[in-house]
């Protein structure tokens, strides 16, 4: 698209139309800042294969994530609220703000128009920590409960993601020996629950 964009605005400009080559270079601007955000996301993916594991509690990590993200909830008239148990166990922590970040920006692109985001973390009978995102916005396509979490897969407006971004969360998780599963609410929204174990090393 891009080397299309710039064969129209070369023609345009040997024919002497000075008006058209702005409106090429601007499509041309379009595109390379998002192939920007995809290499950086890949990047960002395939680092974190090489991040050692650190041991750490999640609730400084959320709270750094949700202040990281407030100016853009802010800008999106959301607001977030946090409800952590407390002292919980200790959990390999290594790219968790990268997981955090990640899903807090995938539920403001949900709210456009304003809304909420609870981010809740309790303990679970089987030696859990669980990591709750339940925000108020679109929810999505039951079908695609699973797909979300493929790479490239995205249920956003064309040009506004690119794919990579639960995949990555999912990858990072995994190699911690989590999971993390998505669901709509009964009222409305999205809920992700990020599911870490507490090891016998842990405790």
């Amino acid at each position: 698209g891009i080397l299309r964009y710039i064969n129209l605005a070369i023609r345009s400009m040997e024919q002497g139309n000075v008006d058209k080559p702005k409106q090429y270079l601007f499509q041309c601007r379009q595109g390379l800042m998002r192939m920007v955000q995809i290499v950086s996301e890949l990047l960002e993916f395939s680092r974190s294969a090489y991040v050692p594991l650190e041991h750490g509690r999640v609730e400084p990590i959320i709270e750094e994530a949700v202040k990281t993200m407030e100016a853009r909830a802010q800008g999106c008239d959301v607001r977030m609220v946090l409800n952590c148990a407390g002292n919980t166990p200790p959990v390999k922590t290594s790219n968790l703000f990268q997981v955090f970040c990640n899903l807090i920006k995938n539920a403001l692109d949900s709210m456009p128009d304003g809304g909420q985001l609870y981010i809740s973390t309790d303990v679970t009978q089987n030696n859990q920590i669980m990591i709750e995102f339940r925000d108020t916005g679109t929810g999505f396509d039951p079908n695609h409960s699973e797909a979300i979490f493929e790479p490239f897969f995205s249920t956003k407006h064309k040009g506004k993601g690119t794919g990579l971004g639960l995949a990555i969360c999912r990858d990072i998780i995994e190699r911690h020996n989590g999971r993390i599963t998505a669901e709509n609410a009964p009222d409305g929204g999205a809920v992700f629950r990020v599911y870490l174990p507490i090891t016998e090393q842990d405790k």
